[in-house]
């Protein structure tokens, strides 16, 4: 790749793409690179060989990030076969996050400008739409901030163990959370007892709280202490 593939370009990572925990920050970094590049030619005609050298990487690895931010609407990839067979040419990248890409070929104080805007539009626009699903039956279950970050974190959890709710599986679990506790401190525990195991489920705390379990060592899980399927309450 020539020398000159390596000169400096501003490079601009929106907040959808910084903010983005469905890709990793290697391929957020990545992402970086490729609009540096398509601000010189408005695409990126680099290869993964070249990203593998430029970040002293493995080419799958360059592979796996670009999947990624194709597969999050962030990239388009065009390829350029050979006439008539299936002989690659070359391969360009382009960027889709349309704000940006349309000022890729202006000067870079015309790219900057209003910049704020734009991002707090996006970012305005995602919580909107975050609102309307699970946030929203969070915010309309409970005010109380502790609580609201267990739950959070049981949702972490669950998509961790690519087991992701629904809103009506969520709208379900906190009706069983009613059932299992009165107090915010009780549904909290609970939570944060299925979070500590990695439980899909939500079930009746053993003693009054996980945390004494976990100082002093037991595992929650095992049948001597609370097995949830030995005691039929696993879903």
């Amino acid at each position: 790749m020539p020398d000159e593939i390596k000169r400096s370009y501003y490079a601009i990572i929106p907040a959808n793409v910084r903010y983005d925990e469905d890709i990793t920050p290697n391929a957020k970094l990545l992402y970086g690179e490729i609009t540096a590049l398509c601000n010189e030619r408005g695409y990126c005609w680099a290869t993964n060989e070249y990203f593998a050298s430029l970040y002293h990487v493995s080419k799958i690895s360059v592979s796996n990030w670009i999947k990624q931010l194709i597969g999050k609407g962030y990239l388009h990839s065009e390829i350029i076969y050979k006439e008539g067979t299936k002989q690659i040419l070359n391969r360009y990248l382009r960027i889709l996050y349309e704000p940006i890409k349309e000022n890729f070929n202006t000067p870079i104080k015309e790219n900057f400008k209003d910049n704020n805007t734009v991002l707090n539009t996006t970012v305005n626009n995602k919580k909107k739409k975050k609102e309307t699903g699970l946030d929203k039956i969070i915010a309309d279950y409970t005010n109380n901030s502790e609580l609201q970050d267990s739950i959070r974190e049981f949702i972490k959890m669950r998509k961790s163990i690519k087991k992701p709710m629904t809103n009506r599986a969520l709208e379900l679990l906190l009706s069983k959370l009613d059932k299992l506790s009165g107090s915010v401190k009780g549904k909290v525990d609970i939570l944060n007892q299925s979070i500590f195991n990695s439980w899909q489920g939500i079930f009746p705390l053993k003693n009054s709280s996980y945390a004494s379990k976990k100082e002093s060592g037991n595992n929650l899980d095992s049948a001597e202490t609370w097995d949830p399927k030995a005691l039929g309450l696993d879903n």
